[in-house]
């Protein structure tokens, strides 16, 4: 497997769904956009965006109002560290991240790969919204540029 997910994926969707799979949600909606990168020695970066996220009024990459920042990080996902792959887990190593609780802890995804999107399966339930949900995030292999 870690051979076989190195390289630049673009984001195709994320999608949580309620313990006995009835209700679909889109925590970033149905038109975010990203990317994931891993590395051959082990590194790996992945930040996606709801679409349509409103700009600071102010246009100062470190200023907006406390809504404005709020909105922002709410409509975003992004962390950046290592990676580890045991058979058909990847489990990812933040050292930094937009939400804090998981920088230096292990974020472990089921992969599979098929023709060329990679599906990338919480493992555990997440809370969303106090209800406990599973989720899917899938990616296509990027083209060279």
């Amino acid at each position: 497997m870690k051979d076989a997910v190195v390289g630049v994926w673009t984001f195709g969707s994320y999608e949580t769904k309620d313990i006995d799979g009835s209700d679909v949600a889109y925590p970033l909606g149905e038109h975010a956009t990203g990317m994931i990168m891993y590395t051959a020695d082990g590194y790996m970066s992945v930040q996606i965006g709801a679409a349509g996220r409103p700009a600071y009024a102010d246009g100062a990459l470190h200023g907006g109002t406390d809504a404005e920042r709020a909105a922002a990080a709410a409509g975003y996902l992004a962390y950046t560290g290592t990676y580890s792959v045991d058979v058909d887990v990847i489990t990812h190593h933040p050292v930094a991240s937009l939400f804090p609780n998981w920088e230096g802890s292990d974020v472990p995804r089921r992969a599979t790969i098929q023709n060329d999107t990679l599906s990338l399966d919480l493992l555990e339930p997440i809370q969303q919204d106090g209800q406990a949900r599973t989720g899917t995030l899938r990616w296509h292999r990027a083209s060279a540029l």
